[in-house]
């Protein structure tokens, strides 16, 4: 049977940064069955893209390093489970970021990587199969910066697992 595998576009926070999601992971009460994302996996997903190896995955890495981040001055404020029982932490409204965000898909969408243009609520996951998870009433804000962007590819195995292929420091 084949690893299914895609390759993942995102920020990683730092080590401080998961410490304080994992501790606002640790207020809520899980129901049964739930899945709680790894500690090191946690990301706020910019793109997931089909995997690519040797030229291809080679093209989208020179595209990507032609791609400018800013650092990025984020606050994460916001916590609740979706209606596709996935819970998650949000990021306040930060127009650095869906710039940035737009400057990606322009660049994949002329080197062919996209299509289109999908809808993208930024978010980092911090579990699965949630449905009836209780969230605490308030996130005390969490500050991050993000100072670079990350290409990884996604191991759909059991452990889930990423694998670093690139890094994109901010200018």
């Amino acid at each position: 049977m084949a690893v299914r595998r895609q390759l993942l576009i995102g920020l990683f926070p730092t080590a401080n940064v998961r410490a304080e999601i994992l501790a606002h992971r640790d207020d809520w009460w899980w129901p049964r069955g739930c899945t709680l994302s790894s500690a090191k996996g946690l990301h706020l997903t910019l793109f997931y893209l089909p995997d690519h190896q040797g030229e291809a995955e080679q093209h989208l890495r020179d595209t990507l390093a032609r791609v400018p981040m800013p650092p990025l001055a984020l606050t994460l404020d916001s916590s609740g489970t979706w209606p596709n029982d996935i819970s998650v932490v949000q990021p306040a409204a930060h127009d650095g970021l869906r710039e940035f965000h737009s400057a990606l898909t322009c660049a994949l969408r002329q080197a062919g990587f996209i299509s289109c243009a999908r809808g993208w609520t930024p978010h980092v996951t911090i579990a699965r199969k949630s449905e009836h998870a209780a969230c605490p009433g308030h996130l005390p804000p969490i500050h991050w910066t993000a100072r670079e962007f990350r290409l990884v590819r996604s191991h759909f195995t059991h452990p889930f697992r990423h694998e670093l292929l690139d890094a994109y420091p901010a200018c």
